[in-house]
């Protein structure tokens, strides 16, 4: 049915407004007849301007995590539990002056100190000629523990503030990394997303007979995915974008996503409408 017909079938359907019908049910039909008139007119009108293709882009960069950080702890043991969190304080302000001097900033060390106290029972049993006696020794501990964050995450760097740590008797260990400046792996990834939206583009154009024009309308649904090493991506929760994209969590077992230590992964999303032009 052509355009002439469509406008021609919108105006018989005009209605008398003096005109008058026997039931509600015969008005309430005409009101549908009139509102399918009206779509299909403006399907026909549509479909003689250029198309429009929209396309979701996904970028992927993986970069070094700019910071590491390290749990300090220092623990002591003792009859009295005053006596063990001065000790386990002490021995931790040494382990922070050592960690000082072995290239730690001094800022990087967070001001908060984590403290708890333990209590330890233990039955002691002694045999003494077929006799057996036992008592209940208590013993009181204290620990104390710092937070470092720093720019140093070369793994052989780390290590060597653990055994700084190690040797100066308090414990230590890598509790992970982060990225405290994504901006240009952010970047990287939305360039890279805005590239495999284009790819996208292209190829169903193509496949439809049309040819890409340029982007009428770019929009980035959420902010970009923050993942740190180490870790497969099949073992992480879902996230928000994971939901919103509908990204199989089945096609994602196959890739190979695994995110090495001290490695971030950036992920962007885009929605990119391009003009559609006919060939």
């Amino acid at each position: 049915m052509g355009l002439g017909s469509i406008s021609h079938l919108g105006s018989s359907l005009l209605v008398d407004p003096n005109q008058t019908f026997g039931d509600d049910k015969m008005s309430s039909k005409l009101c549908c007849l009139i509102g399918l008139a009206t779509l299909a007119l403006c399907m026909v009108t549509a479909s003689a301007q250029d198309s429009s293709l929209r396309v979701i882009g996904i970028g992927t960069v993986q970069v070094p995590a700019d910071t590491a950080i390290i749990a300090i702890s220092a623990e002591n043991y003792s009859d009295n539990v005053t006596v063990a969190e001065a000790m386990a304080s002490k021995l931790l302000n040494s382990t922070e002056e050592s960690l000082i001097n072995a290239g730690v900033k001094k800022e990087e060390i967070m001001p908060d100190r984590f403290k708890r106290h333990m209590t330890y029972h233990k039955l002691v049993c002694n045999t003494v000629n077929n006799n057996t006696t036992c008592k209940e020794v208590v013993t009181k501990a204290a620990a104390e523990q710092i937070i470092i964050k720093t720019k140093i995450t070369d793994a052989n760097q780390t290590q060597k503030l653990i055994d700084v740590a190690n040797a100066a008797g308090a414990k230590a260990s890598v509790l992970g990394y982060a990225l405290n400046d994504p901006s240009n792996a952010i970047d990287q990834a939305r360039k890279r997303a805005l590239d495999d939206a284009k790819a996208k583009a292209e190829n169903y154009a193509s496949s439809l007979g049309f040819s890409l024009g340029k982007a009428m309308e770019i929009e980035e649904p959420s902010y970009p995915d923050i993942e740190i090493g180490p870790t497969y991506e099949w073992g992480m929760p879902w996230r928000m974008n994971d939901r919103f994209w509908g990204i199989s969590r089945i096609n994602r077992l196959f890739r190979d996503d695994y995110i090495p230590e001290g490695m971030a992964k950036v992920t962007a999303f885009v929605s990119v409408t391009y003009k559609a032009v006919s060939a």
